[in-house]
């Protein structure tokens, strides 16, 4: 969530009487929450803020020391970085370890950090979470509509948004995604239902991911 939609996200969750408890609520960090008077006005809408993101920037140290006291006084429940190296993670204050999130993009275009990233992460326990999987904007050819996802699609009887969801799951990858319409959030939500890709459809999503 950006906190410029704040205000329509807690209206939402209003209108489809789903429980609070039952939304799990993630910030993207903006300027505008150095006001505490501001993070203050966001939680009064949304309630309580169970993960932060800090997207990568030249100087997140200041931030992160921000975000870290947001945290120790239980304003947020947990903090994440966005498309950030492993190394830098390591650079934060104390070393990164409140990291518990990394948010990064990742398509069969574009296969986000290096695996030398995921097992650096994956020492430490860092949830890695794939944004962009169905779009990669601005790209032309949208990666639901290549013909090598199209392809597995038809084979297991599923929609190439869901091959790709499927894909990311079966390598170990959170999966963000948008949708507007509750049939979208349905179709992808399927793919934990969808069965299993076979290696040599995975490798074929997967080449080359860089070393």
């Amino acid at each position: 969530v950006s906190p410029s939609v704040a205000h329509a996200v807690s209206q939402a969750i209003r209108l489809s009487q789903v429980p609070r408890v039952e939304v799990f609520i993630s910030l993207i960090w903006e300027p505008p929450l150095d006001s505490a008077a501001k993070l203050q006005s966001i939680r009064e809408e949304l309630g309580v803020i169970d993960l932060m993101v800090l997207p990568r920037s030249p100087e997140p140290d200041r931030v992160w020391r921000h975000l870290e006291r947001l945290k120790a006084k239980g304003l947020l429940k947990a903090l994440g970085v966005k498309d950030f190296k492993a190394e830098e993670v390591e650079f934060l204050p104390h070393g990164g370890a409140a990291v518990e999130y990394a948010l990064c993009a990742f398509t069969p275009y574009r296969h986000g950090p290096s695996r030398s990233t995921w097992r650096r992460f994956g020492q430490r326990s860092i949830a890695l979470a794939a944004t962009g999987l169905l779009s990669d904007s601005p790209r032309p050819l949208r990666p639901r509509e290549d013909p090598h996802v199209l392809a597995i699609a038809r084979r297991v009887g599923k929609t190439g948004a869901q091959v790709l969801l499927r894909w990311a799951l079966q390598l170990g990858l959170a999966v963000t995604f948008h949708a507007e319409r509750p049939r979208h959030v349905a179709e992808n939500l399927a793919a934990l239902d969808a069965p299993e890709l076979a290696l040599a459809e995975l490798q074929l999503l997967s080449s080359p991911i860089r070393e």
